[in-house]
């Protein structure tokens, strides 16, 4: 009798734990995950548009925005609810928007609707045409587009540039519009069309950059008038800091869905691919890597300013001759004078002095043949070419030699790493690493500096041999190749270059590359800028250089 009864106790204590459990989970479902479960229901029956991926902000170093975005009335569709409706109104808005009698989901038909046309469409509502507001990421006022980047049309994800190295510290929470429907595609009465916003514990972060907006418009603005494609670069020498950086031909993220749907034909009118960063793309450098090769000259070869050579527009190699610019003889002048001119019989006379062992130690140790490491994701790799430095092994001739004093063989340079050269030159014989991001800022403005590993500058050329470059460029500029970047308001210095490609342009000439890396101002040099040109549209790398820095000194 006893045992009876410890048994059905047992069992209505069982029984009772499992009603315990099940109240508790109900409770527990009820409570806590009901409001939850509730919006998920309603989810599960709502057609959704993304108004705003709720991105972080891409700002120059002044906290002012790159993207130039902005909000604007938008008009929505939304197939199911259209196909529901009467059949003049349906067929009237498939003859505005095509689309609309074919796409499976919901999408935005007009973007900027004139107050006219808002008016207009707001009667179409219960149609499934919804006039809304949705932010744009990108506008015609975008600056430094290939450094950028952008984002996916159709998923918000970075697929190139800094949207894509930083794309989940900048990843913020749709903002969608949602149509509540039930099984027969009807709107739910008392929900119909919502505005949703699914927010994320942590915020997505502002990306904060050295680029100084101001200057980078001054330089896109001379490189539309003036280059069809090429690359410009404006480096502050004395800490690496990026504070320009463009590449033509260029493209505008807010046309990427245009450019995309018609890569073939946008490609052929701008005769490049426009996605390409010209800055960070490797190419002879030419007449530029005599820089180094004086540099060498002055720090091992013993010579200096005024040491005489002769040349008679030539100079033969073993069984090969090298020809002056034009075939023109110099005739007697000194190492200054060489430089002002370019004149390749001095240089390679040089170079086969100094040997090739020489030539690469201080071509690295000006930063050639190196990445400079900026975080400029892409969709074939980091986008960053680490140029051709070519090893001693790999100059076993003479005649190869003689080809890299001209910057011209192997050799190739990025215009991010002439640049970087160049500022060796300024800051008094000290390479420094390019910088690009300052940090990241979060919603209250609150900066966590760069994590990106940035060395110390290091000195890899003597104060007085940087001096005497900044007197050969000087002279390059006064009487020399580099003359059209003479400026009345700026004393300005720097270093031309004209690159062989071997192809020929559409009128059957030769196609060249032309340079010209300088100092702004020569001396104190607050900014070293290169330019590189492609494919010129009426002016040389010269006179570019000196429209740019007339146009950015005042920002300095």
């Amino acid at each position: 009798m006893i045992k009876r009864q410890q048994r059905a106790f047992s069992l209505w204590l069982l029984f009772t734990i499992i009603l315990l459990m099940f109240a508790g989970r109900l409770a527990f479902v009820q409570l806590v995950q009901g409001k939850q479960l509730a919006r998920d229901a309603v989810k599960q029956r709502a057609q959704t548009v993304v108004l705003n991926y709720n991105r972080g902000n891409i700002l120059d170093r002044h906290g002012d925005s790159l993207l130039g975005g902005g909000a604007d009335k938008v008009l929505a569709v939304f197939p199911s609810l259209l196909a529901r409706s009467d059949a003049g109104i349906r067929d009237e808005v498939i003859a505005v928007f095509p689309q609309a009698g074919a796409a499976k989901g919901p999408f935005i038909a007009l973007d900027s609707l004139s107050p006219a046309e808002a008016e207009h469409f707001r009667d179409y509502r219960e149609n499934g045409l919804v006039v809304t507001t949705a932010y744009r990421r990108y506008g015609e006022g975008a600056l430094a587009t290939h450094l950028i980047g952008h984002v996916g049309p159709d998923d918000g994800e970075g697929k190139a540039g800094l949207e894509k190295y930083y794309n989940s510290e900048l990843q913020g929470y749709p903002h969608t519009l949602a149509a509540v429907v039930d099984g027969k595609h009807r709107l739910v009465e008392g929900l119909g069309f919502r505005l949703w916003q699914d927010e994320q514990q942590t915020a997505p972060a502002n990306l904060l950059l050295t680029i100084d907006s101001r200057i980078q418009q001054q330089v896109e603005t001379v490189m539309d008038g003036q280059i069809m494609q090429g690359a410009v670069v404006v480096m502050d020498p004395q800490n690496g800091e990026i504070l320009a950086m463009a590449s033509r031909p260029n493209y505008y993220q807010v046309n990427l869905p245009e450019i995309l749907n018609n890569r073939d034909a946008y490609t052929s009118y701008l005769h490049a691919q426009p996605f390409i960063n010209r800055a960070v793309l490797s190419y002879p450098p030419a007449s530029i890597f005599k820089i180094v090769t004086a540099a060498a000259a002055f720090e091992v070869g013993g010579y200096t300013l005024f040491d005489r050579f002769n040349c008679p527009g030539y100079i033969r190699v073993v069984d090969r001759i090298y020809h002056c610019s034009l075939h023109k003889a110099h005739g007697e002048l000194d190492l200054s004078d060489a430089f002002a001119h370019s004149c390749n019989t001095a240089f390679i006379q040089l170079a086969l002095e100094l040997e090739k062992e020489t030539l690469y130690e201080y071509a690295y140790k000006m930063g050639l043949g190196q990445k400079a490491g900026l975080p400029l994701g892409s969709e074939d790799g980091d986008g960053e070419s680490e140029g051709r430095l070519p090893l001693p092994a790999e100059l076993p001739f003479a005649g190869d030699l003689a080809m890299m004093a001209l910057g011209q063989g192997l050799l190739e340079a990025t215009p991010l790493q002439v640049a970087r050269l160049t500022a060796v030159v300024a800051n008094s014989g000290y390479l420094v690493e390019p910088r690009l991001v300052l940090g990241l800022q979060d919603k209250r403005g609150k900066l966590s500096p760069s994590t990106l590993f940035t060395p110390s500058p290091k000195q890899v050329i003597s104060s007085l041999t940087a001096s005497r470059l900044r007197y050969l460029m000087m002279n390059v500029v006064d009487q020399g190749t580099g003359q059209k970047a003479q400026s009345d308001q700026i004393i300005l210095g720097g270093k031309t270059g004209t690159a062989e490609t071997g192809k020929e342009d559409p009128q059957g000439n030769p196609q060249l590359y032309s340079w010209f890396s300088g100092l702004l101002p020569l001396e104190d040099t607050r900014a070293v800028i290169t330019v590189f040109i492609e494919e010129p549209q009426g002016s040389s790398a010269s006179a570019v250089f000196k429209d740019i820095a007339e146009a950015i000194q005042p920002f300095l």
